[in-house]
């Protein structure tokens, strides 16, 4: 059988992996060593019980809002929304200090989740889904399949794709360009999908957001990573205002981390409306043994521990609460039908 360079790509980018990730299974391994199996180490001080289950779920799937865009004016530009997003949308099923979602692509897109964060790495002339190192079992060709396959049943939708080159590039024979175009244009698993479903920036395009209308139905690029010509907004450009914390000491610091994010909210209300804002409620401990043992990783920043509410559980009350207007795009670890309903309900109050 002739392999497809993502195909080549899909069966060597486990094994480029594998070393390393072995390493840092084992350091979560040991820190884990001093607590049950299915828990967490505490910080010292932590108020209640000295250890966290690491088994936290969402309970994303009761959501069921797939076609909440509906009700909103073509005229809308999308940096005028309110988005739910996630935070590194594939690590399902990853190890413990990459995981930061708990429910597949499809379950998100059926919640309500319209904003993506796709990693992708330049490996042998394909993009397997990556988080830093680490391989997520998944590629380029699933992202566009599950994501067309929903539009096309939802053709009123529209989903934002944060797209990052990730970890090292290796072995390749072409471009980070010319590899996307490959898959645009080329690559049969994937071109006549993104023929139909991706938006593609008009002649002269100076990089604002679309409108709505434009765009339902389709998926828009927003693109973090360097090329020659534009695939869609330019993420971290000048069209968009984005918060992104991501670091934390230990738990102790969730308060800091939760006041970036409420005075992100605050912009997003008060800000010039072809601006799109990002709110990244997602963090992570830092360096990871050290935030395996502190037990500040993604599922306990954003689900809480005792003494510490989450990051979750904070944006879902404020929002409820109903003291700020447009959002923009909230990307979260592991978010709660709760919150995927607060950050929609803003585009209709």
């Amino acid at each position: 059988m002739v392999l497809t360079p993502e195909l080549r790509g899909r069966k060597v980018a486990r094994r480029h992996t594998l070393m390393p990730l072995v390493a840092a299974t084992f350091l979560a391994a040991a820190s884990l060593l001093v607590s049950a199996p299915t828990t967490v180490a505490m910080p010292a001080g932590s108020a209640g019980s000295s250890t966290l289950s690491a088994g936290s779920d969402s309970g994303l799937d009761t959501a069921h809002d797939p076609d909440w865009m509906a009700g909103l004016p073509d005229s809308a530009s999308l940096a005028t929304l309110s988005v739910p997003g996630t935070h590194d949308t594939m690590t399902t099923g990853a190890s413990v200090l990459a995981q930061t979602q708990d429910r597949s692509l499809p379950v998100q897109l059926e919640a309500g989740v319209r904003a993506l964060d796709i990693r992708t790495r330049h490996f042998r002339d394909a993009f397997p889904i990556h988080h830093s190192l680490e391989y997520l079992d998944a590629n380029f060709t699933d992202v566009v399949r599950q994501a067309t396959d929903f539009l096309r049943a939802h053709p009123t939708e529209t989903v934002l794709m944060r797209m990052k080159s990730e970890h090292t590039e290796a072995e390749n024979t072409r471009t980070y360009e010319d590899t996307l175009d490959w898959y645009i244009h080329d690559n049969p698993d994937t071109r006549d999908l993104l023929d139909t479903h991706l938006w593609t920036p008009p002649a002269g395009y100076d990089g604002a957001l679309p409108t709505l209308g434009e765009t339902r139905g389709k998926l828009v690029i927003l693109q973090n990573f360097t090329t020659t010509k534009s695939f869609g907004p330019q993420w971290a450009g000048p069209h968009t205002d984005i918060q992104d914390d991501y670091q934390l000491g230990n738990l102790a610091d969730l308060p800091q981390k939760w006041d970036a994010a409420r005075v992100q909210f605050e912009r997003a209300d008060v800000g010039a409306p072809d601006t799109l804002f990002v709110n990244h409620l997602s963090a992570t401990g830092v360096p990871d043994p050290v935030a395996m043992a502190s037990g500040a990783v993604p599922v306990t920043i954003a689900a809480g521990a005792p003494g510490h509410p989450g990051m979750n559980s904070r944006a879902t009350e404020y929002l409820q609460a109903g003291t700020t207007g447009r959002t923009g795009i909230v990307m979260a670890d592991f978010p709660t039908a709760a919150l995927v309903e607060a950050v929609i309900a803003h585009n209709f109050s």
